[in-house]
This record gives C-alpha cells, structure tokens and sequence, in this order.
C-alpha cells in the first residue's frame, strides 16, 4: 500500500554490547586495527549489532560509526563508566554524536583531561550514574558484576540487593552459568531484571582484550531492529525478548510466511507474517477477520460444514461479497524446513485448488492436500462458542493433537466390509426364507406323490420322476452357464520417464505391458468363447433330450388311451405337476441345508467378527483421546478439567430407533430407554435372532414384549436393511469439560457457565499445547477483561516460540501484555480495505497507531489513565 508502514516484525538479533577500540587505553591498536577492520570481525563473527563501550571516553564512537555505514552492522555509542560499585555500560541510540556521550561523562565526574584514562572513577556511585544516564536518554547496563570488583563482590550486600532491583539499570552482564539464579535469589520476586553477556572484547586465552574475541559472548535480543529502541524494549520485557542462547538452534515449527490476496474488498494486499504472535488492528469492516478467513479458505480448513452449518454459511456469504469470483489467494507455508505454496481461487461454484513445493527455483505441483501439509486451528467467534456448547462437537479440540488416521483408516475399512457384510447377510436371509418356504411343502407333496403313484405301474412312475428330475437340473445349470461372469480389469497403466536418461527402462516396461494387454484379451476372449460353447451345447443337449421326453409322454399317453381310462390321463398330469414341485421342494432343502443355512451362518459369524473390530477400534481411538486429555490436565494448569466419559453420546442411536419403531405402538420413554440402556451391536443381534437374551438384562422401563413388539415391526415392516445399518452406528465420544473459576476453587461443568466463561475454557484448551498455527477472531468479544490477563495473557508468554499464533484483535491484552511480535493495522474506505502499518510495537509509528485502535488515542488513554491513576499507585 501506498502509505503503509513497515517497520518489520521483532525477531532475534544478536548484539555484543561491551565491545572496545584502541580508543580504550588497555587495548592495544596491534591487536585490533581499524574501525573498518573492527566493523568487518563483528560481521564475520554474525553480529547484528555492537555497541562501542571504551573505558571513560567516547573518542572511537564516530569513527566506528562511519566505518559501519553501508553495511549491515548497527553501532551503538557509549562507553564504559568505572563508579566505585563496579563498571557501568551507558549506551545511546545510533548516530548520537561522542560529544553527546562526553557531556554525560563530564556530568559524571570525568575530567576532560581524565577521558580514557582507566585508573579514575565517577563521582557517583553506580545507581546515580544510571539515573543520570537514563535521564541523558541512554541506556545503563551494569557490566561483567560477577568479575573481581565487580557489583557483585562489593562487600556491603544490602547495598548490591538496592543496585540489582534499582530500575535505572536496565540489564546486568554476567560471566558464570549460576549468575543469574544468584540475583533471581537476592531479590526474590521484587524484580526480574534482564540478564545478559557480551563479550567485552576480552580473549581469556591471549590474557588481553583483542578483535577475534568480539562477539565471543552474546545475547540475542527480539526486536524489529537491533537498535537502541529495539535492544531499551527487550530489556524491559526480558522475559520473552533477551536470549544468551542462540534462538536459531530452538526447533522451528510449521508457520505461514505470508498471505496474498489479489482481487476484491483487499485486493493487492501482501501480508508476511512473524513465527510467533501476529495481532491484526483495525475498526469494524476493516478486513481483519477477512484475511484469518481467506488464509482458512486457501488452505481448505474453513468452518466444519457438518458440526456448524449456519457458521458456514455466513462465512460462505462474507467471502462471496468480500472475495469475488475469480480472485485468489495464495499462502506461503513453511514445515520442517521446506517451502510450500498454496493457491486457491474463489469461485461460487467449485474453487480451484493447487499445492506446490518449493524445489531450488521451481514451484513443483504435489499430491497432498493442504491440510496434510499444514494443518491449523482455527476459530471464529461463532465456533468457540458452539464448540463450548457441544460436548461431542468439542472432541475435536482434543483430536487436533492426535494421529487418528490410522484408527480411523482402520474403522473406515470395517464399516465398509460391514456394509458388504450387510448387503450379503439380508440376500443370505431372504434366499433362507425362501428355500425354507420351498422346501415346507416337500412333506405334503411326497404324500401326494405316493397317492398318485400307488394307481399307476411303480416303472412309469420313478421314470416320469428321472425325467422331470434331470430336466429341472438341465435348467439349473443353463440359467448358471448364462449368467456367469469372470471380471478381468485392464492392467494397471506404465507411467512416462521423468528423466530422460531412463527412458530405455520404462520403454521395457512398456513392451511387457503390451504383452500382459494382450493375454488379459486374450483370456477374456477364450472365456467366453469357452461359455458361450457350453451354453450352445446345453441347448442342444436339452433340444435333443426334450424330444426323447416327447416321445416318451407319446407312448405313456398311447398306453392310457388303449385302457380307455380317460380319468388317468388327468391323475397322470396332476402326478407329473407334483412330481415337479417336489423336486423343487426337495432341491430346495437340500440347497438350505448344505448352502444356505452355512452361508448365513457364516456370514452372521463374520459380523460378530467385524463388529468385534470395530468396537477394538473405536475404544482404541477412545484411549487414545483420553490419553490426550490426560497430557491436556497436566498443560491446562489446574484452570480447566477435561474428561472423555465411557458414557457416549447416544442422539444418533435414538433418532435411528425412531425410524424403526414407526408402527410398533412404542412410547417414547421406552425408546429413551432402550437408546440409553441397550447397545446397538446387542439390541441388533437379539431383534435378528428373535433371541432377546442377546441383550441381557434390560434397563428400568424396557420389556421383552417391548422387545417383540418391536421386532414384529422390523418383519412386518421388512426393515432388516435399516436394523443393520442402526448396529454400526457411532456413539461419538463427547469431551466434559469444567472450568474453574478464580473466585473459587471448585470445578464448574462448562454447560453452567457463562458465554464470556464458556469461551474461555475452550481457549485455555487451545493454547495448551501444539505447534500448529493458530487462527482465531477477537476473542476478546466474548471475554471478561482481566480473563485474558489471567488465563491467555501468561499462557502466551509462556508458550512463545514454540507456535505460530495470529489474533484479529482489539485486545490491550493480546497485543500490549502479550507483547506481539508483530502488528497488522488495518483501514477501510467504502470500497475496499488495506494494510496501514506493519511492525513491532517498539516502533513510534505502530505505537502510535496501536494506541489509537485500542485505546481510542491518546486523549482518552490519557483521561482514563488520570482517572485510574489512584488504583494504578494503590
């Protein structure tokens, strides 16, 4: 944008602030050379910044300063003030003249004459040479206060207990590891000063100050720049911005580098964002919220469509308007080390969505789906409060930390082959039910046969039974031959040769495919060359054997004629009709007890099996989240109280009983029983069965002739398929959570807070761990003030480093205490939205711009401070 700021988010810079010239009388220009030289051994040993401290003098301060310009070392004047307490660092801002800085010396008691010289001291001691140093506008750093003669070992202890807590130092600077656990125990909780070494140009192997020791010692402060602002405003908050250890060797963790948007209500807007706390300022309609939406809508994780339908489609309405047809955004991702770039285009029908690696220069297209590559968590307003309201929709903020995709890989498989088990099982009972019908009337049919065969010749009879027996077999198998089918799929495809120098490998690949191609044609051509030859002998075996049955009947009617019994001539049909029938009965039996019967047997012992698997899968994604829930206890500080009850939740099951029950004359208060009280693999099993003791004991309000009842219904009803599909249903764990709040001790079940207290529990949930990004929309709004202090505030502080966050914010809280590392401020005019500013808060013009959107400027924050000011001094 045109005016925007940029200033630079803070990061980790590092600095040696104690670093002497030959304009110290104790070191030697032989062992140091030029400034230039000085400048260029600071760069080379990976300094950011140096600060210019000679013993008593500020003569090297310009010249130093003008050898750096042009490269990328900052340097700082100052000087090295020796006071009767130890020495003293007084640092200044960059391009402050030495003049400036002998001023302050002259105030201090240094003679013009004594400027340099090593064996004077102050006037004052050391609290009143910071006070004055401060007051001159520089910074005061006690130095090396564990050497001889340092602060330290100064003899009356009560009097260095008033130096380490004196507010005008900002910083002490140590040699030894157990320094800093020294001060911590002198001043007990009365203040945590800033701690931090610098290398004071001293070699202790060469036993004298040289240029090859410069940067020996460091500390790394967080800042936009390594400046006297950058380096006064980590001191202040050495807690999250002063490192002696090098930040570059902490684990990184996934981020997103930056967000481009370029079209609609933000076109043109590129946003590069900090690994650590990002906060984006702005008035209402400025576009804040928009770039946490459009970042979710890039990397495909936008508001679960399923949990939170009316969400969705809000958010669905705002990027229509906001976004537009046809613009894209593109987010940069950076995981473990690699570089990734995702695009998405908005479009009201379906987006386009493409994932790419960065390797060397190119952009290379990847089969992995964003949320593989970076996952997030992400909440809007909306969202915190749902996931506060529902105990089984909250779950998900214990899986976000979890790989459940081999369990649920594996529940997945099972309930598809339950699917096909179930499609098998109901063909298998139907084809049962049939055959046992079929074959009920072998019983009455083998008396009829015996009537009928008693009035005719014994021969005749078990003839005409062959002849109706082989015809039927025929049938059978003609039918079988006809419909039978061997599926043979086209062999899998050879891919082309990506690099050149391989191409004669997979042009042998190739060749053999052609080959497999053509003997799968091959095959498929015999089969059913070979069927279709058994068919056309079937039919003629049956042609020919249909016309020796003609003739057969002709010569049993001639006899029948030549008796003149026209009578017999029916019994005989009526014997032949029977004879038929019973051989189907008879068949049919046979085919229960030797196929079907087994068959669905087998088949309901497999579902026992299946069913069996999936209950190990689901109680192990259960033990799975609650050993998560444990971890989440241990992290959550004793604010919040988690649990995954063996109790699921049961409004799936029920809403299926109703389905079912339609008919059956049921009451509700049974079917809440039975939801309850009976599990869907039992209650399933015993209705299947029409065994009821497959449930067990029944719950308080259920009785077997409810049962029956019920089970009538699904046959009268033919509701088998609906009966199987209810025993798989999900019983999906439900997350308990309780809150304990700070006027009490006790542990408040979620459901009985508070809006502002609800969203607080889940988001000390959030924060607890992990190191996805995190993306959420003013959670402020929905928050008691001092709550983000109490609960967020510290967890931030306490968490920094080790996740990427990013608020859309009016919070003091998140922004000031929390201490951003960097701010995005936004503005809009009728038409569009656009960055402002971006940058740390150390810098004037964000700090500016801060102020004016948290606090309304600096009028009201000045009348409200005027007013608090007897609360703020209490």
């Amino acid at each position: 944008m045109a005016d925007e700021v940029n200033a630079g988010w803070a990061r980790f810079w590092a600095v040696d602030l104690h670093v002497h010239t030959p304009g110290s009388d104790d070191a030697d220009e032989q062992y140091f050379g030029s400034p230039e030289e000085i400048v260029g051994a600071a760069i080379g040993a990976g300094l950011d910044a140096i600060a210019v401290t000679d013993h008593n003098t500020a003569r090297w301060c310009d010249r130093m300063a003008k050898a750096a310009v042009g490269t990328s070392l900052i340097v700082l004047p100052g000087f090295e003030l020796s006071t009767r307490d130890g020495h003293l660092l007084g640092i200044w801002e960059e391009g402050t003249p030495a003049q400036v800085l002998e001023d302050v010396l002259l105030q201090l008691g240094i003679k013009r004459e004594e400027l340099g010289a090593l064996d004077i001291a102050a006037a004052h001691g050391m609290g009143e040479c910071a006070e004055k140093i401060a007051g001159a506008g520089g910074v005061a750093i006690a130095a090396h206060i564990d050497r001889e003669r340092g602060l330290l070992r100064q003899p009356v202890q009560t009097y260095v207990n008033e130096l380490l807590a004196n507010r005008d130092i900002a910083g002490f600077e140590y040699l030894h590891q157990d320094t800093p656990g020294t001060v911590k125990a002198k001043l007990k909780s009365e203040r945590d000063p800033a701690m931090v070494r610098h290398s004071d140009s001293y070699s202790a192997e060469l036993s004298r100050h040289d240029m090859s020791a410069i940067g020996g010692r460091r500390t790394w402060y967080k800042a936009a720049r390594p400046d006297l602002v950058g380096v006064r405003y980590a001191l202040e908050d050495a807690g999250l911005r002063v490192r002696t250890t090098d930040p570059s060797l902490e684990p990184t963790h996934p981020r997103i580098v930056s967000v481009a948007i370029s079209s609609g209500f933000l076109g043109g807007s590129a946003i590069d964002l900090s690994p650590d706390l990002n906060c984006l300022l702005g008035g209402t309609g400025a576009g804040k919220s928009l770039v946490l939406e459009a970042m979710r809508f890039a990397l495909d994780q936008q508001v679960d469509q399923r949990l939170f339908p009316t969400i969705r489609g809000e958010v669905d309405l705002r990027l229509s308007l906001a976004l537009g047809a046809g613009t894209l955004v593109r987010v940069i991702a950076s995981v473990d080390g690699e570089t990734y770039r995702i695009s998405r285009r908005f479009s009201d029908q379906a987006s386009v969505l493409a994932v790419e690696q960065q390797l060397g220069d190119e952009w290379v297209a990847i089969e992995r789906g964003p949320e593989q590559v970076l996952p997030i968590a992400a909440f809007s307003q909306g969202e915190i409060l749902e996931y506060s309201r529902q105990p089984v929709g909250r779950v998900g903020l214990v899986d976000a930390h979890l790989d459940l995709g081999e369990v649920n890989a594996r529940i997945g498989r099972t309930l598809a082959d339950l699917n096909r088990n179930a499609s098998a099982l109901l063909d298998a009972r139907t084809r049962v039910e049939t055959l046992s019908e079929k074959s009920a009337k072998a019983t009455g049919l083998q008396s009829r046969e015996q009537e009928l065969s008693d009035l005719f010749d014994e021969h005749l009879v078990n003839q005409q039974r062959d002849w109706a027996a082989e015809r039927s077999d025929l049938g059978a198998l003609k039918n079988a031959v006809d419909e039978w089918r061997l599926e043979l799929v086209d062999p899998p495809a050879v891919p082309t040769a990506r690099i050149p120098e391989h191409a004669a490998e997979f042009e042998r690949l190739k060749a053999k495919h052609t080959s497999f191609e053509a003997a799968v044609g091959r095959a498929r051509s015999e089969l059913d060359a070979a069927r279709e030859a058994l068919s056309g002998e079937l039919t003629a075996v049956r042609a020919e054997l249909d016309a020796a049955f003609t003739l057969f009947e002709s010569t049993v009617q001639e006899r029948l004629d030549q008796s003149g019994q026209r009578s017999m001539v029916t019994l005989l049909a009526e014997l032949r009709s029977v004879q038929g029938s019973l051989n189907v009965a008879t068949k049919a039996g046979s085919e229960l007890i030797d196929e079907a019967g087994p068959e669905l047997e087998r088949l309901v012992a497999e579902r026992d099996r299946l069913l069996g698997n999936l209950k190990d899968a689901r109680d192990e994604r259960r033990n799975l989240r609650r050993g998560r829930v444990k971890e989440l206890n241990r992290k959550t500080a004793g604010i919040v109280r988690l649990d995954v009850p063996s109790r699921s939740d049961r409004e799936q099951f029920r809403s299926l009983l109703e389905i079912i029950k339609v008919g059956s004359h049921l009451s509700g208060t049974v079917l809440d029983a039975i939801a309850n009280g009976i599990h869907p693999y039992s209650l399933v099993r015993a209705i299947w069965s029409g065994d009821h003791s497959k449930v067990g004991t029944l719950p308080e309000g259920v009785s077997p002739t409810d049962l029956s009842r019920l089970q009538t219904n699904v046959a009268d009803r033919s509701l088998w398929e609906q009966l199987l599909a209810m025993q798989i249903v999900d019983l999906p764990d439900k997350l308990d959570v309780k809150f304990r709040k700070p006027e009490g001790g006790d542990y408040v079940p979620i459901e009985h807070l508070s809006h502002g207290q609800k969203c607080t529990a889940v988001l000390v949930i959030l924060l607890a761990d992990g190191e996805t990004p995190v993306l959420i929309d003013q959670p402020e709004d929905a928050l008691h003030a001092p709550w983000i202090e109490d609960y967020l505030v510290d967890r931030l502080r306490e968490l920094r480093g080790t996740r990427q966050y990013l608020f859309a914010t009016r919070s003091a809280g998140l922004v000031v205490s929390a201490d951003s590392e960097q701010l995005v401020t936004m503005r809009a005019t009728a038409e569009r939205g656009e960055v402002e500013a971006r940058g740390s808060l150390e810098r004037h013009d964000v700090n500016k711009l801060a102020l004016h959107h948290l606090e309304g400027g600096k009028v009201p924050f000045g009348r409200r401070a005027q007013k608090l000011r007897t609360s703020i001094g209490a």
